[in-house]
Formats: structure tokens, sequence, C-alpha cells
């Protein structure tokens, strides 16, 4: 049996992608360790009690106004284009610490094999540097190994074979590769370690090391042109209800409106929250329309008192809650996705922002939902439609 380490950065979303196949390499008998923020250490012990953190600073970066004006789409493309430049100079000291608390889990739990986000500068490092091994796991396509059909997520919705082509190569070489060496190279001159070059952090992502993509075959068959070190394997998703309850106020209004519509956003924002909520309500009273709406991280507002066929929640389990709704209208986030897949429930996206837009098209692509419009074009009377839309499948 082995020691793994998961290390992993992002949202919520990008955490349970790892404490699931936490969770399988657990009960095989492999003892198992997390690499998180801090904010993330309640939600790991669920798993496992070895638990190294990254820096705060993380989460509250992405908690700022300027990062929400970014992820929400608010202001021009110009203006928001800026304000990342200006976040790419202002945070790389955090980004630096990142990389110090991962070598820091690295070195005190000594793994015998590290899995971890694509996110994490420091795997890519120690492979190269010190023989490190690792793997890497990656929720969603179309970001490093090219799929012809596909361009890189967050390089525009074109459907030409060269663009696609030509836009993996930049996502490698100029952003990928560049924030490993930007980020790690002025680290490792503390270390004794030889700086990067671009050309072989790209060589390394695309033709040695072991890439693990946990995706829905039916969202996502594997291409027949990848190579052998490349797998799609599935979807993971531990039981998060078997450490939840619901209360009873949810329980009985579940009871009086059976397979109400869920709305929720996750961890995004938008730039008119009050008037999705108003919209919601809306729609609820002038359809007689029973909904979950999950208020999470403010991109939907709701002004009290809220009609009885409105239940409000901010933290509810997937498994527990699809399983007992109608549909579900969503941000396009993979966790999200996968999670109302799993119950055949019709969706709903209204992407925000990168691979949001590629879940939104598949999903309508394999005919589990109506093909959403991005949250920026949000109009109460398009809502509508498409809601009525999806509540026919």
């Amino acid at each position: 049996m082995e020691r793994i380490l998961l290390m992993t950065l992002g949202s919520r979303g990008d955490m349970e992608p790892y404490l699931a196949i936490g969770e399988e390499l657990s009960d095989a008998g492999h003892e198992v360790a997390f690499c998180m923020p801090e904010q993330f250490r309640a939600l790991a012990s669920e798993v496992s009690p070895h638990f190294f953190p990254m820096t705060h600073e993380y989460l509250d970066m992405i908690d700022a106004p300027d990062v929400k004006k970014i992820t929400g789409q608010i202001g021009s493309g110009f203006s928001r284009i800026r304000t990342l430049f200006k976040l790419l100079r202002e945070t790389k000291p955090i980004q630096e610490q990142l990389i110090r608390d991962q070598r820091d889990a690295d070195l005190n739990f000594k793994p015998d094999r590290i899995i971890y986000h694509i996110k994490c500068a420091y795997p890519v490092m120690a492979a190269l540097r010190v023989n490190r091994r690792v793997e890497l796991l990656i929720p969603m396509p179309c970001l490093v190994h090219p799929v012809r059909e596909l361009p890189a997520i967050g390089m525009g919705q074109f459907n030409n074979r060269l663009w696609n082509t030509l836009s993996y190569t930049l996502t490698n070489s100029a952003i990928i590769s560049q924030a490993v060496i930007g980020y790690g190279n002025n680290i490792m001159k503390a270390w004794d370690w030889a700086p990067l070059k671009r050309r072989e952090v790209k060589h390394f992502l695309l033709k040695v090391v072991h890439v693990e993509y946990p995706i829905s075959k039916r969202l996502f068959p594997e291409p027949v042109y990848w190579p052998a070190h490349v797998k799609v394997t599935d979807f993971r998703e531990r039981n998060k209800s078997k450490y939840w309850e619901p209360s009873e106020n949810l329980l009985q209004f579940i009871e009086k409106f059976p397979k109400p519509l869920y709305v929720g956003f996750g961890s995004m924002i938008n730039a008119k929250p009050k008037e999705v909520g108003q919209a919601l309500v809306q729609l609820s009273k002038k359809h007689n329309l029973p909904i979950f709406i999950n208020s999470s991280w403010g991109g939907i507002e709701i002004e009290s008192p809220l009609p009885e066929n409105i239940f409000l929640v901010k933290d509810i389990p997937y498994d527990w809650l699809f399983s007992r709704v109608r549909a579900v209208v969503h941000h396009g986030g993979s966790g999200t996705t996968h999670s109302a897949l799993r119950f055949d429930k019709p969706q709903l996206i209204l992407p925000h922002i990168a691979d949001q837009f590629l879940w939104n098209n598949l999903i309508h692509n394999v005919g589990m939902g109506p093909l959403g419009f991005p949250i920026k074009k949000f109009t109460p009377a398009r809502f509508e439609k498409k809601v009525l839309e999806l509540l026919k499948y």
C-alpha cells in the first residue's frame, strides 16, 4: 500500500474530485493526505486526518472585488483583461507561498506519489528536478491535451480545426507552462534547483506525466488519438450526505412541494444578483413553480418575505438534493454538471466563465437540456423562456 498526497487549488468544486478519489484510495487501504487551502481543513477531515494547509490568502484573493469582477463578467472585456494583468502582478507573493506550502506538505508527509491539480505548480517542479512521482488529475477536458473538434478553454467558441490546434499551443506554452516558470523559478534558486524552461514543462505535461480526466464518457468520450498515458475514466462523487442531516423545515417543504426546480450558481457572482432573484420570484408566482434557491456566495439575492413555494439554502449536498428535484439551473461547474447528470436531471446552464461554456454545450449536445446563455446576457424574459423550455425535457 502507498502513501498518497492529493494536492488541489480552487473553490469547493475543485476540492470534491480529490476528496472522492481520496476516499476511494483510503477504502482500498492506502494512506491518504490532502494539501488544500486552509479553509477546507474541516471538509478534508471527513476523509483523512492528514491535512497540510495552503495559505488562506488564496481563497481570500478569490473573494476580492477585482476577482469577482472577472468571474462575474462585470464591466467591459478590456477592463477585465486590464484587471487580470494587475492581479497577476499583485498576487505573485501569494502564488509563491502556495508553492512553498505544497513543498512543505511533500517534505512532511513523504508520499510515494502526488496526485495534483493543474493549478498546483510544485509537483511539476519536483518531478522535473528531484524525480518526484506525480500524476495529474484534470476534472475538465480542453485544457492541456488537444481536442480536434473543440478549442482550448477560454479561447473562444470558434469551430475551426486550425484555430483549435493553435489554441492548445497558446494555452500550454503561454499560460500553463509560463505560470509554472514565472511563479516557480525564483523560489527554485533558494532550493538550489536549476530553473525550468518552458519547453521542458510543456513536454512534461503533454508527453510524460500520467493524466486522468475524471469526466463522464457520456459527455466526453475519450479521443482515440490521445496517447496511452492520458485516460478519460469517469466522474467520481463521494457520499456527502452521510455527513449531513436535512432540517425539519426542508423536509416539510419537499413533502408539500415535491420535485421543485433547483437554481444555484455556486461560488459565481454576476452583475445583476437582485434582478436574478426578482426574476425567480416572479417565475415562481406566474407559473406556480416551487423552487430551491441556493444563494451561496451572492450570485442570487432574494428579498424577504419569500413566497411559500420558494426555499432558500446555502449549503446542501447535491447527492441528497438532486434525487428530489425536477430539473437543475446552474452556472456550469464540472461538479454540479456531473451531479445532476448522475441523477438524469435536465439542466439549464448559464455559464459565467471558462469551462462552464463547454459544459453548457456538452449537456445540450447529449440532449439533457436546452442551450443556455451567458449570465451577462441575463434578462427576465430570456430566462423565463429557457426555464419553460427546460421543464419540457
